[in-house]
Order: C-alpha cells, then sequence, then structure tokens
C-alpha cells in the first residue's frame, strides 16, 4: 500500500524523476523516495541507509549516489527505517530485526514500482547488515557504501564519541568542571538502549558474506581493511569518506574520485558494461 506524497518536477530538463511516499502496511508506514531511471530502467536497487546519526549525515551522500545512478539506467529507492527520519513510529520502536524487515518492505516496493529488472541491495555503513540479508534471502547482487564489519567496535566508537560530546564546551559552554551525564539509553542524542546495544555488538558483516554471496562490491575508505568476500573494491580517499564522523551536518559533493566510483557500480550492475 503506497500514499504518494508528491511528485516534484524534474530538476533539469529531461532529468530522471524522484518522487516522495508513504509505503508499508498501515500499521508500519515507511517514508521512501524513489528515483526513477532516466529512460527506460535496466536495474533497481534497494538503498538501505545507516543507523542513528548517521542516517541524517547521509541524507545528501545518498540523494546524490541515487541520481547519479539513475543518469545511468537504475531506479532506486531510499527509505526511512520505522521510528526514524520521517517514517512513523515512536524513536523507541527502531531494532535491528525491524531495520531488516523495512529493507524487505522497501524490496516490495521498488518492486511495484519497476517490474522486470534486476534488482540490487544497497547498504551504507550500518545499513550493510539489513541489506547483507535481503541479498542472501534474494539472492541479490550487493553493494556496499563504507560498510560496517563489526558491530562491537562501533558501538565502541559510539561511546567514544558520546562521551566527547559530553564533554565539549563548545557544545555546553555552561558545562561547569563535570562533563554532562551520560543516558544509558541515548547514544548521541539517538535513542540506543541496551537491549539495542546489544543486538549491535553481535553484528559481523562476515558472518552474513560468504556461501551464496558471490556478487559483493564494496565501496570504502581507501584506509579500510578489505573485505575478503568481496568481488569488487573501490577505494575512497581520505577527504571523501570521513563525512560520519562528525556529529553535525556538512556540505557533501560528488568529486570525481566518487563518482568514478559510482559509475564503476553502475557497469557492474546488470546490462553494464562489466555485468
Amino acid at each position: 500500500m503506497t500514499a504518494t506524497i508528491a511528485r516534484p518536477a524534474p530538476e533539469r530538463a529531461g532529468e530522471a524523476l524522484h518522487e516522495f511516499a508513504f509505503a508499508g502496511a498501515p500499521e508500519r508506514r515507511l517514508f521512501t523516495v524513489f528515483r526513477a531511471a532516466r529512460g527506460t530502467a535496466r536495474a533497481a536497487l534497494v538503498l538501505c541507509p545507516p543507523f542513528f546519526h548517521e542516517q541524517f549525515l547521509s541524507y545528501r551522500l545518498l540523494s546524490l549516489v541515487a541520481a547519479r545512478l539513475a543518469e545511468r539506467g537504475i531506479a532506486s529507492l531510499r527509505f526511512d527505517y520505522y521510528g526514524s527520519g520521517d517514517s512513523w513510529g515512536d524513536e523507541r520502536a527502531f531494532t535491528l530485526d525491524g531495520a531488516c524487515a523495512d529493507a524487505g518492505t522497501a524490496l516490495a516496493e521498488v518492486t511495484r514500482r519497476v517490474p522486470g529488472v534486476p534488482l540490487v541491495a544497497f547498504g551504507a555503513r550500518a545499513g550493510a547488515w539489513p541489506a547483507a540479508r535481503l541479498a542472501r534471502q534474494h539472492r541479490l547482487p550487493l553493494w556496499l557504501w563504507q560498510p560496517l564489519t563489526d558491530g562491537r567496535a562501533w558501538l565502541d566508537e559510539l561511546v567514544a564519541m558520546d562521551a566527547r560530546e559530553r564533554a565539549s564546551r563548545l557544545r555546553y559552554p555552561f558545562i561547569g568542571t563535570q562533563p554532562k551525564a551520560a543516558d544509558p539509553e541515548r547514544l548521541l542524542a539517538s535513542y540506543c538502549p541496551p537491549a539495542l546495544r546489544a543486538q549491535i555488538a553481535a553484528e559481523r558483516l562476515d558472518d552474513l558474506l560468504g556461501d551464496g554471496l558471490s556478487d559483493v562490491h564494496v565501496v570504502d575508505d581507501e584506509r579500510a581493511a578489505p573485505i575478503a568476500h568481496a568481488r569488487q573494491r573501490l577505494a575512497l580517499p581520505a577527504a571523501a569518506a570521513g563525512w560520519h564522523e562528525q556529529i553535525d551536518l556538512r556540505a557533501t559533493f560528488i568529486t570525481p574520485p566518487v563518482a568514478a566510483c559510482i559509475d564503476a557500480l553502475a557497469q557492474a550492475a546488470p546490462g553494464g558494461a562489466t555485468a
């Protein structure tokens, strides 16, 4: 079931349209952004976003990625997980299992919009986890953008970032001599109770890859360790890879190295030069 919000005019004459809509069951409505391919679509992808503050930090980047892929014949559906972003649900409703179920809802929606074309699962950062499960379940090619490989390590990073922010005199100019007290149910202002932290800590990307996922393409920080099961690894320069390291939104641009990574993914899609 889909309720359309708006269908914006093309940004330029002849450019692919994007459309905002709510999709999914009435009790679990997801906010989606569908980007049509320019011309006839040769493939379509479901884009699973990051979690928590990284989700809103990624909005501009993933929008630009979707737009460039659309110009190369690949439609896409981006979405917010239930309990996050503009989707329905209180933030307390967000769970890892729920995010994986939402990816399935998004896949059904993009299949409805672009029937009969090959599909791809795309995951950014923690979105790699629901995307990998989606790819395994439906035997899809998997594209990963700076994927998180170790949930425990990421959780430790978030805890350290949270501590730095709580001690920041720039963010809390009247903090006094003691840092702002930690909230056991929040990290960097995002709701993350102990049960969700335990789920995150248990996630390891290697456990989700391997047998049954032979078509894995990874765009990652050039400093990151290679992922063993990747068929193709595309390196992002450090200057383009650090967008998630702060909690404040910064300008995002598709520089030539980033554009080259996107174009290489497009070539790897069904109907591309390297398909």
